[in-house]
């Protein structure tokens, strides 16, 4: 297959890898259907197999103001979906031997030397005792360390001052925060919980740590580059504002709004590049990602990771071989809980049959905020990409479709 960077690989009949092109045109009055009813501006979705794509279609428009519509090199806010890049960025590292996944963090971060939990109080006058354990790498790959993200509304202490604390930290860089960070107690003792966090932001600062250099100079070199990822970044290009997307919320049944493309804060070089949630991408970069991954840590040629490496990394990293909920998560976060564990990356389905939707056992990926969703089905030989620009993501139950629809498409046996 011939695929240039900054396009789309040729579409090709269904059939020809084992899927029915009518049953996926079951795709298209589903998402239409968001686009006429006004609870969506716009979206996008690519499916491939074996290697091919078998199904590619826009939907309305990327930005409803100015009639600009969704296309395959649409910038797109990813928020979470960072998160696997900045995951398989560490992992590159760990296979040049810099790390072994239980080393203690403090070893390479030393202010996450001695960690407070909280027991009781509150957020002005918490009580704490030490850590049982210490943080370890495979504790902020997998959001057992502890921490948490300081959501709104979440009453918990721990939460509550990590928005007193953390408020501002935009403007600091990856050190100062993770400096900050380590100050604050963490809601449990290091794996024996899971909680959505800023661990992946921890994961980019100790990249720099282990590489020498910034955490946006070393996604370009071991990540964007080899991959033809030529149009993701923390900051839009001037030369690429044009085809950013504005992101929107509903107010009383109307679209309005959240984030205009041309005031947005993603045309600024931010000091705090964020691998949790900072990065921009389209449809056919994220795709390369994708589509690297499912080919084992290979694309074109160029392999960003060993094929052991990808197979271990997606596997459920839990201990005990737990779900999401058997460990305590709760609250908000791009995954389902029930019957999905959890990779070096992101969600890993353990148990399809009381998962709240279709998938195969070993499915793995993650979403954003603004609703996006990527995952690799291992088993199936399949990867979707699905964009949108929309808060709260979650609002909409389109992406446990998304995966009963395109698996209902399969039609070998």
């Amino acid at each position: 297959m011939s695929w240039s960077p900054g396009t789309m690989p040729e579409c090709v009949d269904a059939e020809q890898a084992g899927m029915s092109s009518q049953r996926l045109k079951n795709l298209n009055p589903y998402l239409q259907d968001y686009i006429d009813t006004e609870r969506l501006a716009g979206c996008s979705v690519a499916v491939m197999r074996h290697g091919k794509l078998v199904f590619f279609e826009n939907y309305g428009h990327a930005r409803k103001e100015d009639a600009t519509a969704m296309a395959a090199d649409t910038i797109h806010r990813i928020y979470s979906m960072s998160k696997p890049i900045t995951s398989v960025a560490l992992l590159t590292l760990y296979e040049k031997g810099k790390f072994q996944l239980d080393d203690p963090l403090c070893w390479y971060l030393p202010e996450f030397k001695d960690m407070k939990v909280l027991t009781g109080g509150t957020a002005m006058q918490p009580i704490t005792r030490p850590a049982q354990t210490q943080i370890t790498i495979r504790h902020i790959m997998t959001h057992t360390a502890g921490l948490t993200y300081g959501f709104p509304g979440v009453p918990n202490a721990v939460d509550q001052m990590y928005r007193r604390k953390l408020e501002g930290h935009f403007s600091e860089d990856l050190a100062a925060f993770c400096q900050k960070l380590a100050t604050l107690p963490l809601r449990f003792d290091p794996g024996t919980g899971w909680n959505y966090s800023y661990a992946t932001d921890v994961q980019g600062r100790l990249i720099e740590v282990l590489s020498g250099m910034t955490f946006a100079e070393y996604l370009q070199q071991a990540i964007f580059d080899p991959l033809g990822m030529v149009d993701t970044s923390f900051q839009v290009a001037p030369d690429k504002v044009s085809r950013f997307a504005n992101n929107y919320h509903r107010n009383k049944g109307t679209l309005e709004v959240e984030d205009e493309h041309s005031e947005s804060p993603y045309l600024q070089n931010r000091a705090f590049q964020s691998g949790g949630g900072g990065l921009t991408s389209t449809l056919q970069d994220y795709l390369r990602f994708a589509l690297m991954m499912a080919n084992k840590g290979e694309l074109e040629g160029v392999r960003i990771l060993g094929r052991k490496t990808v197979e271990y990394a997606t596997m459920n990293h839990l201990p005990g071989g737990q779900d999401m909920e058997d460990m305590g998560a709760g609250g908000f976060a791009e995954s389902a809980f029930r019957g999905v564990g959890f990779c070096l990356l992101g969600s890993t389905c353990i148990n399809p049959a009381i998962s709240p939707s279709m998938q195969s056992l070993g499915d793995y990926g993650w979403g954003g905020a603004a609703g996006t969703r990527w995952w690799v089905d291992p088993s199936e030989s399949l990867t979707c990409v699905y964009m949108q620009q929309f808060m709260p993501g979650g609002l909409y139950p389109i992406q446990q479709y998304l995966r009963s629809m395109v698996l209902q498409s399969i039609i070998d046996v």
